[in-house]
């Protein structure tokens, strides 16, 4: 479906609490929440999550209640795809809970602009900085003061096996 989607931040915020209200009643947590445009089209992504994780049944009914939602309140202009997906193993990280939730694990931090002469770090995620948003990372041993940006992503490190 080839569409516009013309998204000012005003509406992507008001997406965002029409699908935190939703999910909440629901029993699902909003983990992400994307807009996309290409040649192909446009599309609203949603990841949802819940305590012992979503399957396709649930991605199915949010997507039928969000949709009807969206519909109703009709905040995007133009015609674009919705899409509601489990965050994945290598799910994205945004918001501070998400961080402090994984505190100890492997994460890939991916930086807009340059730090130290890199841009990407992989390493053991050991704390944060609420505000700003300050990352410390450490990586083979020796430990990153990272901080995010809107530009900036951060991503879980699955590692399969031991």
């Amino acid at each position: 479906m080839v569409a516009s989607l013309e998204m000012p931040e005003d509406r992507h915020g008001q997406i965002r609490v029409l699908a935190e209200d939703l999910l909440q009643n629901l029993g699902y947590e909003l983990v992400d929440l994307e807009f996309s445009q290409n040649d192909e089209g446009s599309f609203l992504r949603l990841y949802i999550d819940k305590d012992g994780g979503v399957n396709l049944e649930d991605c199915t009914h949010v997507s039928r209640m969000f949709g009807a939602l969206l519909d109703v309140e009709d905040p995007v202009s133009g015609r674009y795809n919705l899409e509601i997906s489990s965050p994945g193993l290598n799910r994205r990280l945004r918001r501070a809970q998400d961080f402090r939730s994984r505190i100890g694990e492997i994460v890939k931090v991916t930086l807009a602009q340059p730090m130290d002469g890199r841009r990407r770090f992989k390493g053991v995620l050991k704390g944060l900085v609420d505000d700003p948003l300050t990352l410390t990372v450490e990586v083979d041993g020796e430990e990153y003061v990272v901080p995010l940006d809107d530009n900036s992503r951060c991503h879980l490190v699955y590692k399969f096996g031991n």
